[in-house]
């Protein structure tokens, strides 16, 4: 067959899409790629090296470094879930979206049929009026609603409380996205959708959702459209490990260091990462703890660091997670599955939307300390949590447990196999 895929937002809504390119095609599939990166980020020696075609939608309106650190700190003062979306959604998708439309409508005129990122209306639209097959693809399990899971944006109150709450989020959900979609569907010839979640955000032949089962069991009133096909991770033969020199020999002089990364989150602005970096230092201090920091600089000399800490510009999880303590990280749908998939225990400093999910999952399955939250982040309250994880030895077997369960799935594999099964 010959499939399209189309997806928008940071790594941690690419990554699952190269994943899945790179299963199609070990399958002998024919497949290009849209890709729309909110920072403009170059994924064209991923797409080399896994054999499928790249297509870089841009962003006309890109913002420079420096109008994204702007936008960057407004989203995380607001905090709120639902107001981060439209923030979101007004600076980072609503300028690309016509861009967006018009390479979806080209994918659909030349693939048999398309598997688009859940926020991805425009591939939507284009495939109903192609009449070509789609499929959605979610990174996180509380986008649809169900009697069993804790809507997002709202404190878990039980589950006698997600009825009328699954309600009100559905309600805000709508107001932010619905002029949008109707807008282009009307503009199309298409008749409206009436809910976002339900009809939008999942394609009726097949939603898949890029989740473990390890972490999310198939809800009982889920239509059999949604699918928990498992974590999107790319194939072991296609990783490559390379660390910087002296890292092995750091890892080796004593105790598991503690790994911290905040991924896409971390900002590329030199002000932004010694503020973060400010805080790590004094966790790490406080907890008197050795740690790796991960930051997005090329020239890491321009950051203060001691005997306690490595710095690094980026490793591969697969290799790296396994061989450290605990992991913080931001909540970042594949950071989080990643540290499950390594059988270590987290703190999660959630950022916006999901992350805040994805840390309280956490917690439920006993995995991770007190979830922190990146606006009002203080050093104090990072090292308790870090300090609990390492109090806490059962935290450390039950991710071990739930790693080794995981290590038995293939979620690209199962992919693949639902792709192949509803779409063609």
């Amino acid at each position: 067959m010959k499939i399209g895929l189309q997806t928008w937002g940071s790594e941690g809504d690419v990554r699952p899409f190269t994943a899945l390119a790179a299963g199609l095609v070990k399958a002998g599939h024919e497949v290009t790629l849209l890709v729309t990166d909110n920072a403009g980020r170059d994924y064209n020696g991923v797409a080399q090296r896994f054999g499928f075609r790249l297509v870089d939608v841009r962003n006309p309106d890109l913002p420079s470094s420096e109008q994204i650190e702007k936008i960057w700190r407004k989203i995380i003062k607001v905090g709120n879930p639902v107001q981060q979306s439209e923030l979101i959604m007004k600076h980072g998708f609503d300028p690309a979206m016509e861009a967006m439309f018009a390479a979806a409508t080209n994918l659909c005129a030349s693939n048999d049929a398309v598997v688009g990122h859940f926020f991805v209306f425009p591939l939507r639209v284009a495939a109903e009026k192609a009449g070509i097959p789609m499929a959605t693809l979610n990174i996180v399990h509380n986008c649809l609603p169900s009697s069993q899971i804790c809507p997002p944006g709202l404190p878990n109150l039980g589950r006698w409380a997600y009825h009328s709450e699954w309600r009100l989020v559905q309600r805000m959900v709508n107001k932010i996205f619905l002029p949008r979609v109707n807008a282009l569907r009307s503009r199309e010839g298409l008749l409206p959708n009436q809910d976002i979640m339900t009809q939008t955000w999942a394609s009726e032949r097949l939603n898949l959702i890029a989740v473990s089962p390890s972490i999310c069991e198939k809800p009982d009133d889920w239509d059999a459209n949604h699918i928990v096909c498992g974590f999107l991770n790319p194939p072991d033969d296609l990783q490559v490990d390379e660390y910087p020199n002296g890292l092995n020999e750091f890892i080796a002089a004593d105790e598991p260091p503690i790994y911290f990364t905040f991924g896409s989150m971390m900002l590329h602005s030199l002000d932004y990462i010694r503020e973060t970096l400010e805080i790590w230092m004094s966790a790490v201090c406080s907890v008197g703890c050795r740690a790796v920091f991960q930051v997005p600089w090329d020239d890491l000399s321009a950051f203060d660091s001691d005997d306690q800490v490595f710095m690094v510009q980026q490793l591969p999880y697969k290799s790296i997670f396994p061989r450290c303590a605990i992991i913080i990280h931001h909540g970042g749908a594949g950071t989080t599955q990643s540290t499950l998939l390594s059988g270590r225990p987290s703190v999660v400093v959630a950022h916006m939307a999901d992350q805040f999910f994805w840390g309280s999952e956490l917690e439920r399955l006993a995995v991770a300390g007190p979830t922190q939250k990146r606006k009002g982040l203080s050093s104090r309250q990072l090292a308790k949590s870090i300090e609990k994880v390492l109090a806490s030895p059962d935290m450390a077997k039950r991710a071990t447990a739930i790693g080794a369960a995981m290590a038995q799935e293939n979620g690209v594999e199962a992919a693949v196999r639902f792709i192949e099964t509803r779409l063609g």
